[in-house]
C-alpha cells in the first residue's frame, strides 16, 4: 500500500517536472484568466480584498512558488500594460475642478510624502545600515515612492471625487516625479556622466514631455473624436495608442514611462467625459484584464524561501517595512491635521500612498545593476512591497467603505426622489448623443438605470418602426451595459407620442425626461416643435431638450444662462447639479450669465464659494447678453429656463434658444426645465404673477409696434399712389 502511494507521488512529481512550468502562451493566457476569475472570489470568502488575492495567487504560481507559470515576454507585456493603465486611469479620473481647488493641498501632501520618508530613510540607511552616501540616498528615495495599487478599490466604491482621494492623486505625481528624476541624477553621478549639459537636457526633455501630453494631446484627440464620430472601437484604440506613445516619450525624456501614462490621463481628462460610453469602456477593460495581469506579476516577484535562510534578512526586511509604513503614515497624518480631514479621509490618504510597487522596483533594479545594493536589499524590498500592498488594500477598503457610506447617507438625505432618466426616441439617429448626454448628467452614485424608450405613433407601420428603433437602442445600450452602468430599454406604441411619454414617466416614477430637438413645424414659432411644447405642458418632471450637432467633448466654449429667480424653484439644486456635472466633464472655458441672487445660490450649491471654477457675468437685464450675436460653431449654450406660469419663467431667456435656432443654423444648445412638483415660495417671493404680466405686456407692445409699422407702410404707399 505504502509502495503504491510512493510510486504515485513519484509519478506525479515526474509529471509536473516534465510539463511545468507551462510554456505554451495560449495555455498561460487561459490559466491566468482563470486565476483572474476565481482568485478574487475565493479570497473574498476569507475577507481578503480581491487585489491581495491576485498578488497571493502570483506568489503561489510564480517561479518562486509552485512554478506553474513562467513569466514570458507576452506576460511581461500585459503586466507592463497593466502598470501603465493604473497610472493612466489615475490621471484620467481626477476631477480637474477639485484638483485646481485642492492643488495647494496636493503640493503640501506631495512634499510631505516625499520629504518625510526620504529624510528618515536616509538617517536609517546611514546610521543603522552603515551605507555610503549614494546608496543611502537611493534607498531612502525608495520610501518616498508609491503606486496607486488600491485605485480599483476606490473606484469601485465610487469615491474617486472625494477631496482626500483627489489630494492623494495629486501627491502621487509630485512625489513619484521627484523620486524618478532623482534616480536619473544619481545614475548619472555614479556612472560619471553628469555635467552642465545634463541639467539642460533634463529641463528641456521634461518641458517637451509636458508640452506633448498636456497641450498637443488634447487638441489632437478633440480633432480625432470630432472627425471619427460613431466608431467606438476606433476611439478606444486611439486612447490606448496615446497612452503608450506618451509613455515612450516619457522614457525618451529620461523619466519612467508611468509618468508619461499619468500625464496622458491628465491630457485626455478634458476630452473624455467621465460618464461617457468611452470612459465606461476604458475603465471596464482596464479593471477586468490589464490591471490584474500587473497584480499577478507583482506577486510572482516574491520569493518566500529567501526569508528562511537566516535572521539577518528578516531583520533587514522588517526595518525596511517599518520605515516604509511609519513614514507614509506620518505624511498622511500631518496632511489630515493641517487640513482637518476626518479619520477615514486620513486613512484613505495613507492607504493610497503606502503601497510600494512600480517605482520601487525600478529604483531597486537600477541600484542592483549599479552594484549599489546587495541581495539583502532586494529581499527586504520584496517583503516591503508585499506588506505595503497588503496594508494598502486593507486600509483603503475599510476607509473607502466608511467614506462611501457617509456620502451615500448624505446623498439620501439631500434627495427625496430617485434619479431615473427617461430618453424617448422615435428617430434612431439621435440615440447615441442622447445617451452620451444622459450618462454625463446622471449622478454617478445613483444605482438607478437609464430608460431609453422606443416610442412611435400607432399607425399601419408602427410595429416595423418600433422594432427598428428598439434594435438601434439595444445596440447602443449593450455598449454601456458592458461595464457597471445599467440600461433598461422600454418600448411603447401610443396614439399620442406625448401621452405615451407621460404615462411611461408615471409608471416608472421617472425624475428626468431627456428629448432631442425637433425642427420647426409648419408656421409654429415653437423652436422644439409640438412634442416638446406639449410635453412641457403635460408633465411635471424635469425636462432636458438638446440640439447637439457635434461630440460634446469637441466644444471649445460653453455659455450658460441662468433664468432669474431660478434658485426659488424646487428642482433648482437637481438641475444645477446636472449642469455643473456637465461643465466639469467638458472642462472648457465657461461663461456664466445671470443675476447675483442666482449666482449666490449656484456657487454655494456646487461648492464654488470663491467663484473660481467659472467666469461669472452678472447682468442687470437679459437683453444685454451680446455673446448670442457672436455665436461660433464650437460654442455650446446651456439654458436653465422654466415653464410658463412658474416663478423663474423669463420671456427673454425663453426666446433665446428660438432666436439661436432661427439665426444660427449650426448652433448647439441644451435647455434644462426644472420639475414643478412644488415651488419654494414661502417667505421668499410674494407676487408670482407680476413678472409674468410684465413679460406679456412687453410681448403685446412688440406686437403692437409691428402692427403700427405695417399700417405706416400701407399709408406711405397710399400717399405715393
Amino acid at each position: 500500500m505504502m509502495a503504491s502511494i510512493r510510486d504515485y507521488l513519484v509519478s506525479l512529481f515526474h509529471f509536473f517536472n516534465q510539463y511545468l512550468p507551462v510554456k505554451n502562451p495560449v495555455l498561460i493566457l487561459a490559466l491566468t484568466l482563470l486565476i483572474i476569475l476565481f482568485s478574487p472570489l475565493v479570497f473574498r470568502r476569507f475577507r481578503i480584498p480581491g487585489i491581495i488575492g491576485l498578488i497571493i495567487a502570483g506568489i503561489i504560481i510564480g517561479p518562486n512558488g509552485t512554478h506553474i507559470i513562467e513569466s514570458t515576454n507576452s506576460f511581461e507585456l500585459l503586466s507592463k500594460t497593466g502598470l501603465l493603465y493604473i497610472m493612466f486611469l489615475a490621471g484620467l479620473e481626477i476631477d480637474m475642478q477639485e484638483f485646481k481647488y485642492n492643488r495647494s493641498k496636493s503640493l503640501v501632501f506631495g512634499a510631505l510624502t516625499f520629504l518625510i520618508p526620504i529624510a528618515i530613510g536616509y538617517i536609517v540607511c546611514i546610521y543603522v545600515f552603515k551605507f555610503d552616501t549614494m546608496p543611502a540616498v537611493l534607498l531612502a528615495s525608495m520610501f518616498s515612492t508609491h503606486t496607486l495599487l488600491s485605485y480599483p478599490i476606490v473606484s469601485n466604491m465610487g469615491i474617486v471625487k472625494n477631496r482626500a482621494v483627489q489630494v492623494a492623486f495629486g501627491g502621487t505625481i509630485i512625489t513619484d516625479s521627484a523620486v524618478l528624476i532623482l534616480l536619473g541624477i544619481i545614475t548619472k553621478i555614479v556612472t560619471g556622466g553628469i555635467d552642465s549639459s545634463f541639467w539642460l537636457m533634463v529641463a528641456g526633455s521634461l518641458g517637451m514631455l509636458l508640452f506633448a501630453t498636456l497641450y498637443l494631446l488634447p487638441r489632437i484627440s478633440k480633432w480625432f473624436f470630432r472627425n471619427i464620430e460613431g466608431q467606438a472601437s476606433s476611439h478606444y484604440i486611439f486612447v490606448l495608442a496615446m497612452v503608450f506613445i506618451s509613455s515612450f516619450i516619457s522614457q525618451m525624456a529620461g523619466v519612467e514611462p508611468i509618468i508619461g501614462a499619468f500625464l496622458a490621463g491628465l491630457g485626455l481628462n478634458k476630452v473624455i467625459p467621465h460618464n461617457s460610453i468611452l470612459m465606461n469602456r476604458v475603465i471596464f477593460i482596464g479593471n477586468t484584464l490589464f490591471i490584474p495581469f500587473f497584480l499577478i506579476s507583482a506577486g510572482m516577484l516574491v520569493d518566500i524561501k529567501l526569508f528562511f535562510s537566516g535572521t539577518s534578512a528578516l531583520v533587514f526586511a522588517g526595518i525596511l517595512s517599518a520605515v516604509g509604513l511609519i513614514t507614509k503614515y506620518l505624511a498622511a497624518w500631518l496632511t489630515a491635521l493641517i487640513y482637518k480631514y476626518t479619520k477615514h479621509e486620513r486613512n484613505i490618504l495613507f492607504g493610497l500612498s503606502v503601497s510600494h510597487a512600480a517605482a520601487t522596483l525600478a529604483i531597486i533594479k537600477v541600484g542592483f545593476d549599479l552594484h549599489l545594493f546587495d541581495q539583502n536589499v532586494i529581499n527586504g524590498t520584496i517583503l516591503l512591497i508585499l506588506i505595503s500592498c497588503l496594508m494598502s488594500s486593507f486600509v483603503s477598503e475599510s476607509a473607502a467603505r466608511n467614506i462611501a457610506i457617509h456620502e451615500k447617507e448624505f446623498t439620501k438625505r439631500s434627495s427625496d426622489k430617485p434619479e431615473r432618466i427617461l430618453i424617448p426616441v422615435s428617430n434612431p439617429d439621435n440615440i447615441q448623443r442622447l445617451i452620451d448626454l444622459a450618462l454625463m448628467i446622471k449622478d454617478q452614485k445613483s444605482t438607478e438605470p437609464i430608460y431609453p424608450l422606443s416610442i412611435v405613433e400607432d399607425d399601419a407601420d408602427a410595429d416595423e418602426k418600433i422594432n427598428i428603433v428598439k434594435k438601434v437602442i439595444e445596440g447602443v445600450a449593450e455598449q454601456i451595459s458592458s461595464g457597471d452602468k445599467k440600461v433598461e430599454v422600454l418600448k411603447k406604441v401610443d396614439l399620442s407620442i406625448v401621452d405615451g411619454i407621460v404615462r411611461t414617466s408615471k409608471a416608472y416614477n421617472i425624475s428626468d425626461i431627456l428629448i432631442s430637438y425637433r425642427g420647426t413645424q409648419g408656421s409654429s414659432n415653437m423652436v422644439f416643435g409640438d412634442v416638446a411644447a406639449n410635453l412641457l405642458a403635460k408633465s411635471k418632471q424635469a425636462v432636458v431638450i438638446s440640439k447637439i450637432l457635434q461630440p460634446l467633448s469637441s466644444f471649445k466654449r460653453i455659455i450658460v444662462v441662468l433664468a432669474p429667480n431660478s434658485e426659488l424653484e424646487k428642482g433648482f439644486i437637481r438641475s444645477i447639479t446636472k449642469i455643473n456635472s456637465l461643465l466639469k466633464q467638458l472642462g472648457n472655458e465657461v461663461l456664466l450669465y445671470g443675476k447675483e441672487n442666482t449666482f449666490a445660490e449656484f456657487s454655494k450649491e456646487i461648492g464654488d464659494k470663491k467663484r473660481s471654477f467659472y467666469k461669472y457675468m452678472n447682468i442687470s437685464s437679459f437683453e444685454e447678453i451680446d455673446v448670442l450675436s457672436q455665436t461660433k460653431e464650437d460654442d455650446l449654450f446651456i439654458f436653465l429656463s422654466a415653464r410658463k406660469q412658474t416663478i423663474s419663467y423669463n420671456y427673454q431667456v425663453d426666446e433665446m434658444p428660438k432666436k439661436m435656432n432661427k439665426n444660427y443654423e449650426f448652433s448647439s444648445f441644451i435647455v434644462f426645465y426644472p420639475d414643478i412638483s412644488k415651488t419654494l415660495t414661502e417667505g421668499r417671493i410674494t407676487d408670482i404673477t407680476a413678472p409674468i404680466i410684465a413679460q406679456r405686456v412687453v410681448k403685446m407692445k412688440q406686437i403692437k409696434g409691428k402692427i403700427s409699422d405695417i399700417f405706416k407702410k400701407e399709408e406711405g404707399e397710399g400717399d405715393v399712389s
